[in-house]
């Protein structure tokens, strides 16, 4: 205990109020092992070893996943940021009373909660969560570009404090998970991610988001900080799952773990970074999964129609064409690059024949659009067949 207050006394500066601060007037049975470092401000500090296991996958590769994901933000060091709320619709009316800050201190997550027991001591809330995030650091939050920070923005204005770590690096997780599992997840929220990703079961005593900001209300009545003792284990675990989501993420963007479908989403994330050499490595490698071959194909097709490598193009298209569905697109695809790039027509004529074929199939979904896309088919087919005429009657 001594320890930890003096290592928060070194952190919050020459301002940190020396001796012991009490705490306001009946608040009690918060939780043990934290100590009042401002005028009703609460810090309670645990510290979590990088090799402790965390869900199915740990905090292993931590250290890494900076310089692996700093296309996206991440840099060094990181600060995990998750606030619990008064609500979650934001504006004035809404404010931040515990914020949980991680940082890698050796070989430990160190995590600090900081809580603010009265609103009227917001002002000293912020300054001890401003001396606590490390100087320079980078941010790791989940949804925080739209709601953690521009919170903490809006409070720092309205208490008329200096604007809250403007500029700084900022790697949101939210993004990335959606990239990732936007199809294969029923949605991308933190928890959903944490059970399906990560394997991690949240303990019996935690309590969902959506209780949080009645059972503050309540302690701002009663001072009986026992009813959120399951919300300071909601702040923790966040933080936890924030840093062990980061490592995940960090070893699939390094090509260290290979499941298809991430795989191919992960090369997704490259490309639209510019990174096409390393995108094309991450499809190449989703094409031994079953689930994530046919749009690996389409994607290697598709870059290497953009760099006019058409036999190769084409190549990738017949593949897809042979062993998934049939696709209008492809189809077309084939059709235009055997007719105006490698001047093959009756394998034009061919796959435009079978993209009729595969349109008509579809007698469902007449319309007027429908009709406009078979005109076009049968109108490429027709200049086709007179293509192939004319050279016929050259050859003679």
């Amino acid at each position: 205990m001594n320890d930890r207050m003096s290592r928060l006394r070194r952190m919050l500066g020459s301002n940190a109020p020396a001796g012991k601060i009490p705490g306001p007037e009946g608040v009690c049975n918060l939780p043990e092992g934290g100590a009042w470092t401002a005028p009703g401000v609460f810090v309670l500090e645990t510290s979590h070893p990088l090799e402790e296991p965390y869900g199915e996958v740990g905090l292993a590769g931590l250290s890494l996943a900076a310089e692996r994901l700093s296309p996206w933000g991440g840099t060094d060091p990181p600060c995990f940021l998750d606030l619990e709320t008064t609500g979650l619709a934001g504006g004035t009316g809404t404010y931040a009373f515990l914020a949980g800050i991680g940082t890698l201190e050796g070989q430990a997550l160190v995590v600090r909660q900081v809580f603010l027991a009265s609103p009227s001591r917001e002002a000293e809330w912020l300054e001890t969560v401003d001396r606590l995030v490390p100087r320079q650091a980078g941010f790791v939050t989940y949804n925080g570009r739209r709601f953690d920070l521009p919170l903490l923005q809006t409070r720092a204005i309205l208490a008329r404090r200096t604007p809250f770590r403007p500029g700084s690096a900022h790697l949101d997780l939210l993004w990335i998970a959606r990239s990732l599992w936007r199809c294969s997840l029923p949605s991308c929220r933190l928890g959903e991610v944490e059970r399906s990703v990560l394997g991690v079961l949240r303990e019996t005593e935690d309590v969902p988001g959506w209780q949080i900001p009645s059972l503050y209300a309540d302690f701002l009545h009663t001072k009986d900080a026992a009813p959120l003792t399951g919300v300071f284990l909601h702040n923790r675990l966040d933080i936890l799952s924030l840093a062990a989501l980061k490592a995940h993420v960090g070893r699939i963007v390094a090509g260290e773990i290979s499941r298809g479908q991430e795989t191919l989403l992960a090369g997704d994330l490259w490309a639209a970074r510019g990174e096409w050499e390393l995108a094309v490595t991450f499809w190449k490698n989703a094409l031994d999964a079953p689930e994530s071959r046919g749009e690996a194909l389409l994607r290697l097709a598709s870059r290497a129609k953009a760099e006019r490598r058409w036999e190769t193009a084409v190549e990738l298209w017949e593949q897809s064409r042979v062993t998934c569905r049939p696709s209008l697109t492809v189809l077309e695809e084939l059709a235009k690059a055997y007719e105006h790039r490698l001047n093959r027509l009756e394998e034009a004529l061919s796959r435009a024949e079978e993209g009729l074929r595969h349109l008509d199939s579809r007698r469902g979904l007449h319309g007027s659009s429908w009709l406009q896309e078979r005109q076009a088919w049968l109108h490429r087919i027709e200049r086709l067949k007179k293509k192939i005429d004319a050279r016929k009657v050259n050859f003679r």
